[in-house]
């Protein structure tokens, strides 16, 4: 089995060492803050879906810090507590991504891109296809409910979503949240705390009981709860 310790987004303050480096023996320097965007958001949610989708050989996940230091929580000393973009992810999936994961397939368009491996004195790139659609579902342990997680990663284009779950009974929804911005590089910060939050996804349906329809909006992370009630 497989442990993934201390992971999260973090490639800004790791690429200049020197950065991290303060003269004297400050208390408490800031040297490891990363700053996290929309766009950061997004990567953090498709690792999220990945860990879930891999949970038969991932059996713990840890994430590196949960303040300050490369982390969803940001504080300043004597001053307010924030949640960075990378919160609600971590939220929503901590929160709802319990229980039994199901195995999702999909059919979703492609693209080619590239695995960008950091380790060595330089910079190596893989080829690689990938979908635009990232996706993960849960069933509770009570077998009443069921969440799923998405990311659709079309920086311009709308996605449809037509969803067949057969074999858990009639589901009616309770939730649908997404995490967009129309800015890719949009932060939370101190004076603005809010700028990058859930907000209700609209035209979210159940036909049937079974076939989901809806759409993704560009470049976003959507969250769907279903209560399973026949």
């Amino acid at each position: 089995m497989l442990s993934f310790d201390e992971w999260n987004v973090w490639y800004r303050t790791r690429r200049n060492p020197e950065d991290r480096v303060k003269p004297g023996w400050p208390v408490a320097p800031s040297i490891l803050e990363e700053v996290y965007t929309m766009e950061d958001a997004l990567a953090f949610g498709c690792a999220c879906i990945s860990l879930l989708n891999h949970a038969d050989r991932v059996k713990a996940a840890c994430l590196a810090q949960l303040v300050n230091v490369i982390a969803p929580i940001m504080t300043e000393t004597g001053g307010p507590a924030w949640r960075q973009t990378i919160f609600w992810p971590f939220a929503q999936w901590s929160n709802f991504g319990r229980g039994r994961v199901l195995r999702t397939s999909d059919d979703a368009p492609t693209y080619p891109s590239n695995y960008y491996d950091p380790r060595g004195p330089q910079d190596l790139w893989f080829p690689v296809t990938a979908s635009y659609l990232k996706l993960g579902a849960v069933q509770q342990e009570d077998g009443k409910s069921l969440t799923l997680f998405a990311v659709n990663r079309s920086l311009d284009e709308a996605m449809p979503l037509q969803i067949a779950m057969e074999g858990l009974g009639a589901l009616r929804l309770r939730e649908a949240q997404q995490l967009h911005h129309s800015d890719l590089k949009a932060e939370n910060t101190r004076d603005d705390p809010d700028r990058v939050k859930p907000t209700p996804l609209n035209d979210v349906r159940v036909e049937g009981g079974e076939r989901i329809r809806g759409t993704l909006t560009p470049a976003s992370w959507t969250m769907l709860r279903f209560d399973v009630v026949g």
